[in-house]
């Protein structure tokens, strides 16, 4: 009854202008620094966090907010059309949204993805709403034979990905665990393949390294096959999904956003690791996973309710 009483009020409150306000232009500014390749949802809450000083507390969590969930929308918009994933938990929307803008599809990247990250972000906040107790409870028992269980479930996770070339997608993420290797060692605080360079101290961050592996793999991709033509796409004219194509989706945005969800509550995991598990879990499940990686609107449903809900 508290719960209840307390969410009445919190909605009496927000449905004031002011408050109204702030969450269109929380939404508008975290989409445009999730769309940015090189900005993340925390760096453009860190941002906009010394204009919140003269701001009413309330005023300011609901701005900050704003801006952190839909930044990771923003995201997609970029992974979906150009390849270049604005924030991490947006690389697994473009194995498929960008195969859909490639068919001269991008409309329904950009549909599926944002009807399922608005799904996902609502259903995540429901189960935080009714059952935050319980599972922090769940989260407060994760130890370290826990937590290297859930680093070994990611990786084989990723090698899974690979479908039959398995081996590439294994060794890829020995490849990424490598990279991560660069840098002061947090326990002895040696350094590790520094060269010798200051610059590498801090190893690699993972915003960087994604617009290299992403944005400019297409870039000297384009280059190699001599494909400097660009097409002009009037999303006028582009189809947009039906509510039959979404009503398809449902119980994929609905598994996935309570798989978001849970991965979500666990320290250390956030939307990037709910997006791919989530992605693996939908493709192992579909009655089609061999349109995954083509241009399938369940693998940009899934990840998009995943990234969303484990907020």
């Amino acid at each position: 009854m508290e719960i209840l009483t307390n969410l009445l009020q919190g909605f009496s409150f927000v449905l004031g202008w002011q408050p109204l306000l702030f969450i269109v232009l929380g939404v508008i500014m975290g989409i445009l620094a999730g769309a940015m390749p090189g900005l993340s949802p925390s760096m453009g809450v860190a941002l906009l966090v010394p204009f919140t000083y003269a701001m009413s507390p309330t005023l300011a969590l609901i701005l900050l907010i704003s801006i952190y969930i839909s930044a990771n929308y923003g995201g997609s918009i970029t992974a979906v059309t150009i390849n270049a994933p604005g924030t991490p938990s947006a690389v697994v929307t473009s194995f498929d949204g960008y195969e859909l803008t490639k068919q001269n599809k991008p409309g329904m990247g950009l549909g599926v993805s944002l009807i399922s990250s608005t799904v996902g972000g609502f259903i995540g906040t429901i189960i935080l709403i009714l059952f935050s107790v319980q599972l922090a409870k769940i989260a407060v028992k994760f130890h370290p034979a826990e937590y290297f269980a859930l680093a070994v479930f990611g990786l084989t996770t990723v090698a899974t990905l690979g479908g039959r070339n398995w081996l590439k997608a294994f060794i890829a993420a020995i490849f990424g665990l490598l990279i991560n290797t660069i840098g002061i060692d947090p326990i002895s605080g040696v350094s590790r393949f520094t060269f010798g360079s200051v610059n590498l101290y801090d190893g690699f961050s993972l915003i960087p390294a994604l617009i290299g592996l992403f944005a400019l793999s297409e870039v000297f991709k384009q280059i190699e096959e001599q494909n400097f033509k660009s097409k002009k796409i009037d999303l006028g004219k582009t189809r947009w999904p039906s509510f039959l194509e979404y009503w398809k989706l449902k119980f994929t945005i609905l598994r996935s956003s309570i798989l978001g969800t849970i991965i979500g509550i666990f320290p250390g995991a956030g939307a990037t690791i709910a997006a791919f598990i989530s992605y693996d879990v939908s493709k192992r499940t579909s009655k089609e996973p061999e349109k995954f990686g083509k241009g399938s609107l369940e693998g940009v449903a899934s990840a998009e309710a995943a990234n969303s809900s484990s907020v």
